[in-house]
């Protein structure tokens, strides 16, 4: 690291984006009190600004939205893959974290040290990480039960009144899956309802006035082109929904106008509906409306996953297939463990 303080000064003083030079990633069991904290000391003495978390507990699984931003303002990342790396879900939400910047415009470079643990067992999920991956899996194979349950019970189906509930968390942790059973269990029991897929997306390719369109043709059963515009639908949706008990999910909206033009008030919609909206943006989110923080990766769509963040495409090319199977077969499913999987893949020892 010694040959590389004077690229970090100098990149930080050209490029005003990076508040830290690195940001240091480790298990603090492992290696607090050994080789990280020496790493640090180093670091430092060369000029290095390096962000270390000195309060982590790494209880629990949800990171701090302080440990978020250090992490998107950091140049480098040093991961400090230990024997009990991966038994903290803690530290492979972090890890999640830093490959979701790796793979951003501002390309985060990241570099993966391996200490007392052989780098072939971080790649191939084996030994100490092939248990602790083992474990987060035999713990949480019935999350999306478990959080359907707890949905349902914010969502207050039994209430005569209009409720907005968030669904909140980082990309990939599965908001949609968890929306799409909760819209498959209860869609019965409303008289109409509509999910509204990829809306972030959807908006980008058309106006906004044609997800209106097609909300108000799923809802009342008839495909038309109600509105040439998202004003007219602002006043079209209300007149014409007002008196239905309806069910809609926003899937990943990040602007306001989406709220704001596609389900807006309590006053849109009958009595007893209920909007639903995923979105990485809590901001997003009315403040009326009640809150799920999705705290954990669950997606069973293992392939497709690993594939879009290790080759930005949902079927890789030919050659990469048997590396594909590999790693989706050793994280057993697991998104965590692929989304590791494309670290180890990336970048070999």
């Amino acid at each position: 690291m010694a040959s590389s303080s004077s690229s970090f000064a100098s990149d930080s003083q050209n490029c005003p984006l990076w508040k830290y030079d690195v940001f240091l990633s480790f298990r603090g069991k492992d290696t607090r009190k050994t080789f990280t904290s020496h790493l640090y000391e180093g670091l430092r003495n060369r000029g290095i600004f390096t962000f270390q978390d000195d309060k982590r507990l790494e209880q629990g699984d949800s990171i701090s939205q302080e440990l978020l931003k250090a992490i998107e303002e950091s140049q480098v990342a040093l991961i400090v893959f230990s024997r009990n790396y991966a038994t903290s879900r803690w530290c492979l939400n972090e890890l999640v974290k830093i490959m979701e910047c790796k793979e951003e415009e501002n390309r985060q470079i990241v570099i993966p040290i391996f200490y007392d643990v052989d780098p072939s067992h971080v790649r191939y999920q084996s030994e100490s990480f092939a248990e602790a991956f083992a474990k987060h899996e035999s713990r949480y194979k019935d999350d999306i039960e478990g959080m359907q349950k707890e949905l349902k019970s914010l969502l207050q189906i039994e209430i005569n009144n209009v409720r907005t509930v968030g669904i909140w968390g980082i990309c990939g942790v599965g908001k949609t899956t968890i929306a799409k059973a909760i819209f498959d269990t209860l869609s019965h029991q409303f008289q109409a309802a509509c999910f509204l897929a990829d809306v972030k997306e959807n908006t980008r390719k058309n106006q906004l006035h044609s997800l209106q369109n097609t909300l108000l043709s799923e809802l009342l059963r008839k495909k038309d082109n109600y509105v040439n515009n998202k004003y007219d639908g602002k006043y079209v949706i209300p007149n014409r929904l007002s008196s239905m008990k309806v069910l809609i999910v926003l899937d990943d909206i990040d602007e306001r106008d989406h709220l704001e033009y596609l389900a807006s008030g309590v006053g849109w919609f009958g009595n007893g509906s209920r909007v639903i909206v995923t979105t990485r943006n809590r901001q997003l989110i009315e403040k009326d409306a009640a809150i799920y923080e999705v705290p954990t990766l669950l997606d069973h769509h293992a392939m497709q996953l690993f594939n879009k963040h290790s080759f930005r495409k949902e079927v890789p090319n030919e050659c990469f297939m048997k590396l594909s199977l590999e790693v989706v077969n050793q994280a057993k499913g697991l998104p965590l463990a692929l989304k590791c999987g494309v670290l180890c893949c990336i970048r070999k020892a």
